[in-house]
């Protein structure tokens, strides 16, 4: 393994809602010799891709790999936009907002709002799900081609270790994605994550060609039914004149819009 190789596994682990990682976690899940990953730890840690922590000897990302995703969001016009719609429904909510893409079969947090809510749904920027298991997942996996859809389950009939409340094989899985294509949006409680909800939609920039997935999530306690439905459509009117002015061909036919 590369030097390079071994920097990517190492920072490929974080994710999951997994926050630190420890020595043993790099020598069982890289199969590493403990010289190896004693070496490559120590070389991350001097060029601050990973901290060290002194009390528990937990790493963490560290602030170079912090301070290049911050500039890459902040970077880009078209995040910033989505950030402030979800902002705004924070503020309103009080609920925790979260901007995230697509990578393979996982989706991946690239900003997290905080809620002013003292119950709060918390995972970092960078964390990790499989798509099929949260509201975010399917209606990213929406925004897919078939093929593209089925060449990223090629093989694959039941999906791994799902969890009670997700679709448990590819089949299901296509159910429900198309169901969030054709109401621009989904909705879990208590799926992947006992009890958490979430209410999720996508926004797409015609330029680039980056999709994006918002989300608002909450515990299941604090949202009825009836008002993770009404809270999704408060979603869906947010985002839609965003879709319209973009040029997002899910978002022109306002018409439909329910």
């Amino acid at each position: 393994m590369s030097i390079l190789e071994g920097v990517e596994s190492v920072l490929d682990m974080f994710g999951h809602d997994r926050h630190e990682i420890t020595f043993n976690d790099v020598l069982d899940e890289l199969g590493l010799a403990k010289s190896s990953a004693s070496r490559l730890l120590a070389q991350m840690v001097r060029y601050r891709l990973l901290e060290l922590q002194p009390s528990t000897r937990r790493y963490r990302p560290g602030t170079l790999v912090i301070r290049a995703a911050q500039a890459a969001t902040q970077a880009h016009p078209f995040d910033e936009q989505c950030r402030e719609i979800l902002a705004t429904l924070s503020d309103a909510t009080g609920f925790t907002a979260y901007l995230s893409m697509l990578d393979g079969t996982d989706t991946v947090v690239l900003q997290r709002l905080n809620g002013s809510n003292p119950v709060q749904v918390l995972s970092p920027p960078g964390a990790r799900r499989p798509a099929f298991t949260t509201a975010m997942g399917r209606v990213l996996l929406s925004r897919l081609p078939e093929t593209e859809f089925s060449a990223r389950y090629a093989g694959a009939r039941k999906l791994p270790d799902a969890p009670a409340g997700c679709p448990a094989t590819v089949t299901e899985l296509r159910e429900r994605v198309a169901t969030a294509r054709s109401e621009r949006s989904a909705i879990a409680v208590n799926e992947g994550m006992p009890g958490i909800g979430a209410v999720a939609t996508t926004l797409a920039d015609p330029l680039s060609g980056d999709v994006r997935g918002l989300c608002l999530s909450f515990t299941a306690m604090q949202v009825s039914q009836a008002q993770a439905r009404a809270l999704r459509e408060t979603l869906v009117q947010a985002v839609a004149p965003a879709g319209q002015r973009l040029g997002d061909p899910l978002w022109l036919d306002a018409a439909s819009l329910n």
